[in-house]
């Protein structure tokens, strides 16, 4: 089953180029994940009660434009399981011409809430959505290094605002962090074209954290490398990697 919507761009969701922010991106993703898993009954309210919760470990972003204020969009996600061990969710969004703007995709563990482990999707989901899968997605998500060393930090300490349904931090919120954490002059005239994100660990609320960016040598666009510590475990919870391109 693919679930289809249709979106317009809201002033407050674009920033200071006058288009979308990526934050935002993240934001419809996770909005129409949800409303797709809310018709499928294994939504995050669903799975709650059963002590069950989906916790997103890969993304990927592949980002050709940027819609605009009022801009018309098309939003598509569909699902595909994998061995009864996780989900991959496919995303695209296009303008009112057809043309695809953005692409995305990322994958999902089911997990016991008490435990903290994953469960086996055939054992927790309804038969249904196991079987008669029309549309496979490719699994091409990767791993990311380590960084090797850092050329920019910003601390963030997390908020109430941060969190989730499970009161966990949102994870658009380390893409945000990790943005934030590049120099002025590039997040002032660039924005990102790719975002790779491998989420490692939870973080969650009145923990302080730390990114730290390495820049990787590239041209004419720039990338970086993330790493996003706790400062109270010194353990590392999320790694990124962004390219950026300069504004239009």
């Amino acid at each position: 089953m693919i679930y289809e919507k249709t979106q317009t761009v809201r002033y407050a969701e674009t920033g200071v180029n006058g288009k979308i922010k990526p934050v935002s991106i993240l934001n419809y993703f996770q909005d129409i994940a949800s409303e797709h898993t809310g018709v499928l009954g294994v939504s995050a309210f669903d799975l709650f009660p059963k002590n069950l919760a989906w916790v997103v470990f890969r993304y990927q972003i592949q980002i050709s434009d940027y819609p605009r204020w009022k801009d018309q969009l098309y939003l598509r996600t569909w699902r595909f399981p994998v061995n009864n061990l996780y989900e991959i969710r496919q995303y695209e969004i296009y303008d009112d011409k057809d043309e695809l703007l953005i692409s995305s995709k990322s994958a999902w563990i089911l997990t016991s809430i008490s435990r903290k482990k994953p469960v086996r999707l055939d054992k927790n989901l309804p038969p249904e959505l196991m079987e008669h899968i029309e549309q496979a997605i490719p699994n091409d998500l990767i791993a990311l290094p380590s960084i090797a060393h850092y050329d920019f930090s910003k601390s963030f300490q997390i908020r109430m605002h941060d969190l989730d349904f499970n009161r966990h931090v949102n994870n658009s919120v380390y893409v945000v962090w990790a943005i934030e954490s590049i120099s002025e002059d590039i997040i002032s005239s660039h924005r990102p074209k790719e975002i790779i994100v491998n989420y490692l660990g939870e973080s969650l609320y009145g923990d302080k954290i730390t990114s730290h960016t390495q820049e990787i040598e590239t041209n004419p666009s720039h990338t970086y490398l993330h790493s996003i510590i706790s400062n109270h475990s010194q353990q590392e919870i999320t790694r990124l990697k962004t390219v950026w391109d300069r504004f239009d």
